[in-house]
This record gives structure tokens, sequence and C-alpha cells, in this order.
């Protein structure tokens, strides 16, 4: 358990925020105790190296005992977290779907905002493993096709041999995946290797590949890697103000899209 007692009556009231949040943002805390935001940023890199929270662009994520970084955290949990990042980066990848497109959509919180964005009247079919996802379109006039395997709880996905079985006659126009961690150097990341089977045997299986990552995940590296930028056409994003990275990501010939 961290020890908390180095923090003072302002930074454990951010940590109450964070309990009971799952996500606070610096110019808000800054109103809320009334100091600067560079105060809250020192406040917020202190919190998380007691391995409290996990900052991200503008704020902080909670992290508690149960979800530390290479164990999963339940979807409800992450479905709360960036929910405005996740709706916008969702709605503008739906805008890239084509007239008769035939896509895979994985597992993911990211992803079903996605879902929810897609036109009824472009002819398209629909896969995936994510029992998330085909409830999110149940009542549109979508063809759907929900593979089977064996399914996880905590992500409430289908996953193992009798899910990549599924996909060994399915071809894809595009895939739409997501990540639990991204970084340039390493590529995309997740923390259950069952998931990473699935995404890696659906990349083989595309012609395009769509990542959907909001800016929570820069900078994660989780124990299984799902691919690296190179394998990658488009990424979604919701905020990255870092020129050089960007670059790095534009010379990977890798179409970057903010998304706001």
């Amino acid at each position: 358990m961290a020890d908390t007692s180095t923090l003072n009556d302002r930074q454990r009231k951010i940590v109450e925020f964070l309990k009971e949040k799952h996500e606070v943002k610096i110019n808000q805390l800054s109103d809320v105790l009334n100091v600067a935001g560079m105060t809250i940023r020192r406040d917020l890199e202190k919190i998380e190296n007691l391995g409290l929270a996990r900052r991200t662009f503008g704020g902080a994520i909670y992290i508690s005992v149960q979800n530390k970084p290479n164990t999963d955290i339940i979807f409800g949990q992450r479905e709360l977290r960036n929910t405005d990042a996740k709706d916008a980066i969702g709605r503008i990848a739906a805008s890239s779907i084509e007239e008769g497109d035939s896509i895979f959509v994985d597992a993911g919180t990211t992803t079903s905002h996605f879902i929810k964005y897609l036109p009824t009247d472009k002819n398209i079919t629909v896969v995936t493993n994510g029992m998330n996802i085909v409830s999110n379109i149940t009542d549109k006039n979508i063809e759907k096709i929900l593979i089977g395997g064996f399914m996880r709880d905590s992500t409430l996905s289908l996953v193992g041999p009798i899910a990549e079985a599924a996909l060994d006659n399915l071809y894809f126009n595009k895939a739409f995946l997501s990540a639990s961690g991204f970084t340039i150097k390493d590529g995309f990341s997740n923390s259950n290797n069952f998931e990473v089977q699935i995404k890696q045997k659906v990349i083989t299986k595309s012609n395009e590949i769509n990542f959907l990552v909001d800016s929570s995940k820069f900078g994660q590296q989780f124990l299984h890697k799902i691919t690296t930028l190179d394998h990658v056409d488009r990424l979604f994003i919701d905020k990255y103000n870092f020129y050089d990275e960007i670059k790095t990501i534009e010379k990977k010939d890798v179409e970057l899209i903010l998304c706001e």
C-alpha cells in the first residue's frame, strides 16, 4: 500500500477527488483548490510517484491497488475514463467508413464509442469479438457477426482458440483496434496475451489498420506487444502537442488524425 504520510493536505484532497471521480483535470483542481496549475502539476507528479495515479494530458486518472499497470482494469471502470476524448475519437473514426466496408472492431471502451456513430446507410458488415460492441448496435440496420470464444468478464471480449479459428476464413477492409498503452518506440501494448493474439491475427487479415487511442494511453507500456507503428495505417488520437513525436509518427507513413 502506498505511504501517503508524505502528502500535504492539498495533495490528500486531490487523492480523494481521484478516488471519487476516477479522473481529474488540472484546470478544475486549480479552480477548486485556488492554486496555480503548475502547483497542481507538481502535486500530481508526487501522487503518481506514489503509484496512486497516472498522469494524462491535462490531468490524471486514479489507479487503485487492484489496478496497477500490467493488470486488467474491469470494463466498467475503464468506461468512465476520458469519456469526452473517447467519444470524439469514435465519432471522427466512424466518419472514415465507406460504402460496402467489412470491418473488424475489437472489444474496447474507445471502440464502443466508435460503434455508436457507425452509419446505417452504407451496407457495411461489422465483425467483432466484443459483447459490448454488438450490444451497442442491436437496434441498427447493420449486418453483425459476433465470433465465438472464451469470454473474459473484465473486458467483455471473446478470445482463445475458438475465437482465433473463427477469424481464419474472414477478411476485412478495415480494422479498428484499441490498446492499453502506446509509445513511439515500441508501439501498442496490452496487459493480456489472449487479447493481443486476437488483435495480431486481425492485423494479418485486414487491408487497413486503424488504432483508436486516447491520450491517457500515451507513454504507457504493458507486458504484451500488439504491433509497432510500422504496421499501422491510421492513428486516431485526441491530443498530442509534442512536435518531435508527431514528426516521428508521420515518418512512419502513419496518418495521424487529431480528434477534438
